[in-house]
């Protein structure tokens, strides 16, 4: 039953409250007709006018006398009868809510535009929910960036849930809702159990995500009985003009401007017109609505010093457009290898994407096994000065490749890249691989179908190995096997009878597929091989997948991301130094004779050392689009209906239904019998202490 905002929830049926209500009805009946005397001897009867006086109060109709211990008894029994009711503010019922708060603790979320930091701004709301739980209520407590991680498992205890949302620290990697979306639905099951305390009673839980809405749409993801609720967390930009029509304002591609501006690319690379000078190129984005005037300055960092500020090198005058990019450039002599890092004289609300840190010098080159009946066209491509410059290159017969020798060298991951020609291996290699007219081994590329003469009719032009390359749709294929990719590829080039390239992982490493055969014997299968493409596919691949580097300013890592880091020589273990100089790690050589470090986890240039003295640097950058736009997302800007098409682009889409953010969590209601009570316990304490005050005084 409710009353205006407040509900009663009372367990008593109508023959029970009949019975209660006739509790105060008795106490008062007994007032009336229990009339209690103090026996009192006196010496003459002029008192007994006053004897007479209290006789009157046994009629039934006389009016009552002033009593104090009467009006507390019936305000306990009042009291005691309302908390039975079990008032509470309206919401939905206390059956033990079960809640998962996903913190999102993203880079991003370090930004200064909500005070402190938007991170300690979306733990104080997930503390407002802990501290408004009661006692049969449990919640469970995740942080998510580009991964998700359990920080509490479902518990009642409201003292350890705040001590663990305090404890949970802001980190510079990207944000991906999918994991903990993952995490939270595989444990919101009404079995699980932690802490010693179990959920008595199955209601949905209700999902609270802390976020600024930086990461992409989760689609095709079954929450199930997961109830979500976003809370924007971030200073809103300006609400559309109310007079635009409905097409402007579901713009999607019109963000709102945000006080940031961002370094989003920076490498180096060496001049080709100038062999003997480096160039330090770079890109700043702003995304304020007003144009920035500021300055990149180049710092030549000290490696024996590090977290050192460094030592000024040169510095560009910028002025970059309202939510544009401006390009940068710095060209330095060849000393040898350094450590640079390029810092923006700029304020805003992200401090982190106003530097960004490369190298130069520590040129590798890759190491390249070909496994081919004898393609000159592959052969000659790959012995050009160009790519000899960037790989070594050992040229087999599949004959030979079945020998003990060479089975060994790519069983111990000797190779970074190994290419099939028309041959596919019994097992896959410890390494990168390129397939040119066969399939790599496994059941996934069993079923295939055989096509003539198909058409190039995509390119993904924003793929490493498809850099530059422009031309395919005037490529002729006259036969192709075309198999459907596996789970988790990227399509290269997309034929009219299906994909003709693909890219799939496999255990750490990737297989780039090409379905069709460069030539059959003699004869050409196509004329790629006479295109500029071609050469410029193989050299992106000696790149991309053969970890080949002209300079180690080319490579970018972005934190929390895993590093593979390869030696000269063959030590048995590396240890890794942070930005700061503190030992980060001590990783071990893996059977494929890679090294692989995961806690890469801030921005800064780190150190790889192992005996007697090899020292290989790497740097890390936050290059994120999404992580400097600090713009929220989510909320839907006032003078538009929440339930029009014109919302939905405001809206962040969570399994199959987009979801309408909100400033503030939605808090659970309060059920107000237990505070009642406790106040009738009072007021029968009062009544007891103040009755006996009365008998024995």
């Amino acid at each position: 039953m409710g009353l205006g905002p407040v509900q009663l929830i009372s367990p008593l049926g109508l023959t029970y409250w009949a019975v209660l209500a006739g509790i105060p009805v008795g106490i008062i009946a007994l007032y009336f007709l229990k009339l209690r005397r103090r026996p009192v001897q006196v010496p003459s009867t002029l008192l007994w006018k006053r004897s007479l006086e209290d006789l009157h109060v046994n009629s039934l109709f006389q009016r009552l006398r002033k009593n104090l211990l009467l009006f507390l008894q019936l305000l306990a029994v009042l009291l005691v009868m309302l908390a039975l009711a079990g008032p509470r503010i309206r919401g939905s019922s206390r059956l033990g809510e079960r809640y998962v708060l996903a913190i999102d603790n993203s880079a991003s979320m370090g930004a200064t535009d909500v005070e402190p930091t938007r991170l300690e701004k979306a733990k104080a709301e997930a503390r407002k929910i802990v501290n408004a739980m009661e006692s049969n209520d449990l919640a469970m407590v995740v942080t998510f960036s580009d991964r998700a991680k359990v920080v509490s498992n479902y518990t009642g205890n409201r003292t350890l849930l705040n001590q663990r949302i305090d404890a949970i620290g802001p980190t510079e990697a990207t944000t991906s809702l999918r994991e903990a979306l993952q995490v939270a639905a595989g444990l919101a099951n009404p079995s699980k159990q932690a802490e010693g305390v179990a959920a008595n009673n199955i209601v949905p839980p209700k999902l609270k995500i802390y976020t600024d809405g930086g990461f992409a749409d989760v689609e095709g993801f079954s929450l199930g009985n997961l109830e979500p609720e976003v809370v924007v967390i971030g200073t809103a930009g300006p609400s559309p003009d109310a007079k635009a029509d409905d097409r402007a304002k579901a713009d999607a591609k019109a963000r709102p401007p945000s006080n940031n501006v961002a370094i989003l690319a920076l490498q180096t690379r060496r001049n080709e017109e100038k062999p003997d000078v480096y160039q330090v190129f770079g890109r700043v984005h702003n995304f304020r609505a007003e144009d920035v005037a500021t300055e990149a300055r180049l710092f030549k960092l000290d490696p024996a010093r590090p977290g050192s500020p460094g030592t000024l090198l040169d510095a560009i005058a910028l002025k970059v457009g309202k939510q544009a990019d401006q390009s940068f450039n710095f060209d330095l002599p060849d000393t040898g290898a350094a450590e640079l890092e390029v810092r923006l004289d700029v304020q805003d609300d992200l401090p982190l994407d106003n530097r960004a840190f490369t190298l130069i010098g520590a040129p590798r080159k890759a190491q390249i096994l070909v496994v081919t009946e004898g393609n000159r066209y592959l052969v000659d491509t790959l012995r050009t000065p160009l790519a000899t410059d960037r790989a070594d290159v050992i040229i087999v017969t599949p004959a030979d490749y079945k020998t003990d020798a060479y089975r060994r060298d790519v069983a111990a991951g000797r190779f970074d890249l190994v290419i099939y020609d028309r041959f596919r291996p019994e097992a896959n290699p410890e390494a990168n691989a390129l397939y040119f007219g066969a399939l790599p081994p496994g059941p996934a590329y069993d079923k295939t179908r055989a096509v003539e003469s198909p058409a190039i009719l995509d390119v993904n032009a924003s793929h490493p190995l498809m850099q530059y390359i422009r031309e395919l749709s005037v490529v002729r294929v006259l036969k192709a096997t075309i198999v459907d990719p596996p789970p988790g590829s990227t399509v290269l080039f997309e034929g009219d009878s299906g994909p003709l390239a693909f890219v799939a992982p496999r255990n750490g490493f990737s297989d780039a597929v090409v379905c069709f055969p460069l030539v059959e014997g003699r004869t050409f299968n196509t004329d790629w091989v006479t295109k500029y493409s071609f050469p410029l596919f193989l050299f992106n691949t000696l790149q991309a997948l053969g970890n080949a580097r002209e300079s180690a300013g080319e490579e970018v890592h972005g934190p929390g991301q895993p590093v593979i880091l390869r030696a000269e020589s063959a030590p048995a273990t590396m240890t890794i130094t942070d930005p700061k100089g503190k030992a980060a790690a001590t990783v071990s050589r893996t059977a494929q004779g890679t090294f692989l470090f995961n806690e890469a986890n801030a921005t800064g240039i780190y150190h790889a050392k192992w005996p007697p003295q090899g020292v290989q640097a790497f740097a890390v950058n936050q290059f994120d689009l999404r992580e400097s736009d600090l713009a929220p997302r989510g909320l839907v800007p006032d003078g538009i209906d929440p339930d029009s098409t014109a919302a939905e682009p405001y809206k962040i889409k969570i399994g199959y239904n987009p979801v309408a953010g909100t400033r503030r969590s939605i808090q659970a209601p309060h059920d107000w019998w237990k505070p009642i009570a406790v106040l009738a316990l009072i007021v029968v304490c009062l009544e007891w202490y103040i009755y006996n005050r009365r008998v024995y005084i």
